[in-house]
């Protein structure tokens, strides 16, 4: 029996797995070069080296098998140009070409398309068509065949094959293009399920550590979904806690209108949460609404309510405490005060959450001027919060800072890479310097402009187990939080003869791909380093007599805690960066607090955030992956009616 092509059926799969390699190399190792080179390399030569082997074997052939042979070669072919369109699309291709931004966006955008519908185009052929020869007496090359082994090779059935794989392929490129109009003409319709947050630790641990039982109150009607919605929260909370330290009490405002009336409640929806007895009882009130339907929404309490409840009781459960915030140095707080040639180097970031979260943790903000700080710090700070200085620190307001440490004081310093990044007289204290130069990454970056200075909106899963960002590490270690043109911090020596130097923990470090960009090109130069860095920290001193030890956090990104909103090409906002649990936990290690640190349940929906391999992976497997299971359903579909038939007729 005749074998029915000249080249054997390992040749394609020698084709598939040099692109595999191709892929690995180009895609999932690339920021190692030494790997990308071999992975890259070795695919590449497997697939030089198979597409010549398929040309040798269509010229040593004649008739039918050289029609069969040429038609796999074009297949190949086809691949081989893909891969230089996908070389051109590169950052080198786009570098030689001399283009551009924005041509330099649009051209990469094109190509990128372009060759991977040709390569579906190309190798959906391939690989219909060796499905249907199969393996039989396809083992080695065998050119030079005779004229009468022409008997054994269907050409025209492979050439209609492969008609149908390019149709195949062209249909999937239709994907793309209709995948593009859907996000251009985007509908939304709301099908989330609704959900009441649950107690989370944080609130567990704040009830634990009272010495007075909680009782709660709901004014509720007798019939309502809200309010057995709030009833379901406080009972798992009464669940969790000590026995008898919460108790929870159901009352019509109408029925019980004394009870009501002693509590001021004038409406359905309010709980109260009460402290202690007599003289010594304190209260807060919170309100819901109590129609289901407005509960439903996303801007109701319901999906939050455990941080509503968890302020509440912070409020309760401690008296009030005091956050001062520098002013006077050109700060993120205090616009007004940065020189004039900065205001225009330095973007207005607004800080309403960060304001906003500390007032829900139970602090009074109050500023602390050049005058006062001049002096001494004030008697019942308990932290204070420099944002982002953009004028230097005098020395004597270093010194204040020094004495206010010395007896015990909580600071927490936020640099920027666009502001005046020292730490004067507390860089020796602290060993710690502010790297020169923005923290980059070419690979893990976030894609929200479509421009290289995405380079700069970094992410990072890099959290240490240290109190200040355990929630961090706990929930958002597999997504990770947004760095935005962030700076690096760097540990020296501590000065010498110091017999007992403070403790120092990084809290938060960048991915490994990352670099400190220096000369501001936003591409990774030769000199400029990849590593983890430091992006935070925390200090602690050593007690000293009877006084608590000093704490202090340092941060090298000012947006960690602005609020900032990222927009894509289409103008949809893309992220929102607030202060959530990183300064939740951070302010209360800060002030000594680490009994009540925790998760803070919140059921809002997540925007979802890609990094650019992150999209590289599903754009691959939404546009090659569905339709190969598709066809692949399809294959075992056909062959099972086929299969079928055949057992009918043997019958």
């Amino acid at each position: 029996m005749a074998m029915r092509t000249a080249s054997p059926w390992w040749a394609s799969l020698t084709l598939a797995g040099g692109l595999l390699l191709f892929l690995l190399g180009e895609r999932f190792f690339s920021h190692l070069n030494g790997g990308r080179l071999v992975l890259t390399g070795v695919g590449l030569l497997l697939i030089l080296l198979v597409t010549g082997a398929r040309a040798w074997a269509m010229l040593g052939s004649n008739g039918a098998r050289r029609r069969v042979e040429r038609n796999l070669l074009v297949c190949h072919a086809f691949t081989l140009l893909a891969l230089v369109l996908y070389l051109l699309s590169t950052d080198w291709g786009i570098t030689k070409l001399g283009l551009k931004e924005p041509a330099a966006g649009h051209f990469h955008g094109a190509l990128t398309v372009l060759y991977l519908v040709m390569l579906v185009a190309s190798n959906l052929p391939l690989l219909i068509i060796e499905l249907s020869l199969g393996t039989a007496l396809r083992d080695t090359f065998e050119v030079h065949a005779t004229t009468g082994d022409e008997a054994g090779v269907e050409y025209f059935r492979v050439r209609e094959l492969g008609w149908s794989g390019f149709s195949l392929g062209l249909a999937i490129a239709f994907l793309m293009v209709t995948c593009q109009v859907s996000s251009e003409r985007n509908v939304q319709t709301d099908v989330s399920y609704f959900k009441t947050s649950s107690p989370g630790d944080s609130t567990r641990k704040i009830v634990e550590s009272a010495s007075d039982q909680l009782k709660v109150l709901l004014f509720f009607p007798d019939v309502n979904e809200v309010k057995n919605q709030v009833k379901g929260y406080f009972d798992a909370l009464s669940e969790k806690a000590p026995n008898g330290k919460v108790s929870v009490e159901l009352h019509d405002r109408l029925v019980d209108a004394e009870l009501a009336g002693r509590y001021k409640v004038t409406k359905d929806g309010t709980i109260v949460l009460v402290r202690g007895t007599g003289d010594k009882e304190k209260s807060q009130t919170l309100e819901v609404d109590p129609d289901f339907s407005k509960a439903r929404t996303s801007t109701s309490k319901l999906r939050n309510f455990d941080r509503e409840v968890n302020s509440a009781l912070l409020k309760l459960m401690r008296d009030k405490r005091k956050a001062y915030l520098l002013v006077g140095h050109g700060e993120l707080n205090d616009r007004d005060s940065m020189p004039a040639e900065l205001k225009g180097q330095i973007p207005d970031r607004p800080i309403t959450n960060f304001r906003r979260r500390l007032g829900d943790l139970n602090y009074e903000i109050k500023n602390l001027g050049l005058i006062d700080l001049a002096k001494d710090v004030p008697e019942d700070a308990t932290v204070v919060i420099a944002f982002a200085p953009s004028v230097p620190l005098s020395p004597a307001e270093w010194s204040a800072l020094s004495r206010y440490l010395d007896r015990g004081g909580r600071l927490m310093y936020i640099t920027d890479p666009l502001s005046d990044t020292s730490l004067g007289a507390l860089e020796q204290r602290f060993a710690i310097k502010a790297v020169p130069g923005h923290l980059s990454d070419e690979r893990l970056f976030l894609p929200v402009h479509g421009k290289p200075s995405d380079h700069r909106v970094t992410a990072t899963n890099q959290f240490s187990p240290h109190a200040s960002t355990g929630s961090l590490s706990r929930t958002s270690a597999d997504q990770g939080i947004r760095l935005n043109d962030a700076g690096a911090l760097e540990e020296t020596a501590f000065p010498p003869g110091l017999a007992d130097p403070p403790r120092r923990t990084v809290t938060i470090r960048s991915m490994e791909t990352s670099f400190m960009d220096t000369n501001g090109n936003f591409t990774k130069d030769g000199d400029e380093k990849q590593q983890k860095w430091i992006v935070g920290e925390a200090v602690e001193g050593p007690n000293i007599g009877k006084k608590d030890n000093w704490r202090a956090l340092v941060f090298a990104d000012a947006d960690l805690f602005t609020d900032l909103y990222g927009r894509n090409q289409l103008g949809q906002v893309v992220g929102v960066i607030s202060s959530g649990p990183l300064l939740d936990d951070s302010v209360k290690w800060l002030a000594g607090e680490e009994a009540v640190v925790g998760d803070v349940v919140s059921e809002d929906d997540k925007a979802i955030q890609h990094t650019k391999n992150e999209d590289v992976v599903w754009f691959t497997l939404m546009l090659i992956g569905a339709p190969i299971v598709v066809l692949a359903g399809g294959l075992f579909g056909t062959r099972r009616r086929r299969t079928a038939k055949k057992s009918e007729v043997t019958k």
